[in-house]
């Protein structure tokens, strides 16, 4: 007993080996027991519920909903977690037997089996109630039979049969307890002498049949060398499913002399206890366990970062526990990539560690990035800009980009869609940098394939010199979304939007227009000698390229009008998306308004540019006007 009333647990969480400080205050049961958890053959001793405590402290207390036992053992004992899913048809009974039966004989193993979801009827008929996890105690094989010896933590009688008569006559809410006193005749085997209470005999077969996982706790000094990475990840802006990875933190791993290497992901636990003032630093009280899954993947990529799924030569299952493993074998001396990746996490910053285990030296370090160089720019498919794929009649009318490469290099495209999951596709042209209207196959450079949902990919080696197009297009006409398109270079570039032209017209560029201070509206007036047609495109304009793949270019809400007459007698002759606010980045623009030289005369046409509030941004330097004409139009200079 604690003279002091405190009591200090060394546990393994969140990356490393963490104190964990506790009192002496338990729970107290209204059953038999005096105490919740206790030791049967010494019902005195303290200290297993003692570890309860300190462990649910870092679990979120009492009220905790729930884990898993060969998460519960690497918190506990800090043995490596392997989780084998017994419904899977990649398991063989005969390999996995063999492998674990000469690691029990040796300790190096701890063993637990959990049930998955059940119906009542089928908990109370077995006597194995759903989402349970039991303890195996021991591991025979008997006249040809491979028998685990089970123990139902919370079993309180003495293996006795459950009666499924007495269930059909009282009904399954009056016999729950039954769960705990036994398990059916039809689960265990024959022989169940000299058993404690609670345990069981069962050969492998009824392993398979009535349990969903199998979980392994490895003793890590089974490996002569470790490494681990800590590291957060912010996916407040994460897609899930459908998102490239792009963003995923990866991994370079490299055993020169190869050999066995075993990859576990941990989830760290969060503190929902920062703000009470708790003393314990390490971790007081963890919040509730987050939702979502966690994954590895392993790619023979040269340890260089990867961007799609498709070329993994290993991946883990998708798993809600927090921890995942992976196992491979490394060739000596060549570099793999392992990626993370998360479906359905919450959308804010996690952090994790990376262990690796082996038994020859292994170096562990952030995946290199190919391109020394990224470019990222903004896009979206509006209702004029929603071409469809390369066989629709309106496919030039997808958003387009220049690229200006000074020098030769490799080049990578990565569109990904910031929301809307629908298939996508990215081309790069040989045009000068000019908008394509018709791409023939010789044309083009390189694509990302066949069309993609959420993101596309394509890379291309050893791209000359020049300048070249960019085309963005969705697979179906009308499919509307934005979208972030990255270059990804060698050397730096150039890449701007670019716009299809009308053939033949005058273009008219008066200067960059800036808004300063508080100013949201600017106008210019506008003459012109004869009868035209115009049109007018406005585009926030940016002076250099954005070299970190995570940055996006500042949009500014703009709107765009031609007007005419002063005062009472002003109109509005055409407008831009309809008198609405829309994103400058993507373009705002009036198309075909008949112009006459006694309205620039007598009345007055002017065209207005106006914005939604101040501009924050510093990486807008303004905005670039372009008026498309059968005749040639004046402009004057930007007036407020």
């Amino acid at each position: 007993m604690s003279e002091n009333g405190k009591y200090i647990f060394r546990l393994y969480f969140n990356g490393c080996w963490r104190k964990v400080t506790i009192d002496d205050r338990l729970p107290t049961s209204n059953g038999s027991r005096a105490l919740h958890v206790i030791d049967r053959n010494n019902p005195n001793l303290l200290w297993p519920a003692l570890v309860e405590k300190a462990y649910l402290k870092i679990r979120g207390g009492y009220d905790f909903p729930g884990s898993n036992s060969g998460s519960d053992l690497w918190v506990l004992t800090g043995w490596i977690p392997e989780q084998v899913f017994l419904q899977s048809d990649d398991v063989d009974r005969e390999t996995l037997w063999r492998r674990i039966m000469k690691a029990f004989d040796y300790g190096d193993v701890l063993i637990t089996l959990g049930t998955g979801k059940t119906s009542e009827i089928e908990a109370y008929s077995t006597g194995l109630p759903g989402e349970h996890d039991f303890t195996v105690l021991n591991l025979e094989v008997k006249s040809g039979k491979r028998l685990f010896l089970v123990k139902n933590p919370w079993s309180e009688g003495s293996g006795s049969v459950v009666d499924n008569k007495s269930i059909l006559q009282h009904g399954v809410a009056d016999h729950k307890l039954q769960l705990f006193k036994g398990v059916s005749e039809t689960v265990r085997e024959e022989q169940q002498s000299n058993v404690q209470p609670g345990t069981f005999w069962m050969n492998i077969n009824h392993v398979f049949q009535h349990f969903e996982s199998l979980y392994l706790n490895w003793n890590p000094g089974l490996f002569a060398y470790r490494e681990d990475i800590h590291f957060s990840w912010d996916i407040a802006s994460t897609r899930g499913l459908w998102a490239s990875f792009g963003s995923n933190p990866q991994y370079q791993i490299l055993s020169k002399a190869g050999g066995t290497v075993w990859l576990v992901l941990s989830r760290h636990f969060r503190s929902s206890d920062k703000a009470s003032g708790n003393a314990d630093k390490n971790l007081s009280t963890a919040s509730a366990v987050d939702s979502g899954f966690i994954s590895l993947y392993l790619f023979q990529n040269t340890g260089n970062k990867v961007y799609l799924t498709d070329s993994s030569i290993m991946r883990g299952p998708y798993v809600d526990s927090p921890n995942t493993l992976l196992k491979t074998e490394l060739p000596a001396s060549v570099p793999y990539t392992v990626v993370i990746s998360e479906q359905k996490l919450d959308h804010s910053s996690h952090s994790f560690t990376l262990s690796a285990f082996s038994l020859q030296p292994l170096l562990v370090s952030e995946a290199r990035d190919k391109y020394h160089y990224r470019t990222v720019r903004s896009g979206a498919w509006v209702p004029q800009t929603a071409g469809g794929n390369a066989s629709s009649p309106e496919y030039f009318k997808n958003p387009q980009f220049s690229v200006d490469l000074p020098r030769s290099s490799d080049l990578s495209l990565l569109l990904e869609l910031k929301s809307e999951e629908f298939p996508i596709h990215v081309k790069l042209v040989w045009s000068d940098g000019k908008p394509v209207r018709f791409v023939g196959a010789r044309d083009v450079l390189g694509d990302s394939g066949e069309y993609r949902k959420g993101h596309a990919f394509a890379e291309v080696s050893n791209v000359p010199a020049g300048r070249y197009t960019v085309v963005c297009s969705t697979f179906e006409q009308g499919q509307l979304g934005e979208f972030n398109l990255q270059v990804g270079t060698m050397s730096e570039c150039i890449v701007q939007r670019t716009f299809m032209r009308p053939a033949g017209q005058f273009v008219t560029r008066p200067k960059t227009a800036h808004f300063i201070d508080e100013t949201d509206l600017l106008w210019t007036p506008l003459q012109c000698s004869r009868l035209t047609r115009l049109s007018v495109l406005a585009q926030s304009h940016e002076t250099a390229g954005i070299r970190s793949s995570q940055a996006t270019p500042s949009s500014l809400p703009l709107r765009l009008s031609l007007e005419i007459g002063h005062g009472l007698t002003k109109r509005t002759l055409a407008s831009s998306s309809n008198d609405e606010y829309s994103n400058g980045y993507y373009g705002v623009q009036i198309t075909d308004v008949d112009i006459q030289p006694y309205m620039c005369l007598h009345a007055g046409v002017r065209l207005v540019l106006e914005r939604a509030g101040p501009l924050h941004s510093t990486g807008l330097e303004g905005v670039d006007v372009e008026v498309y004409s059968d005749a040639n139009v004046e402009l004057g200079s930007w007036l407020e």
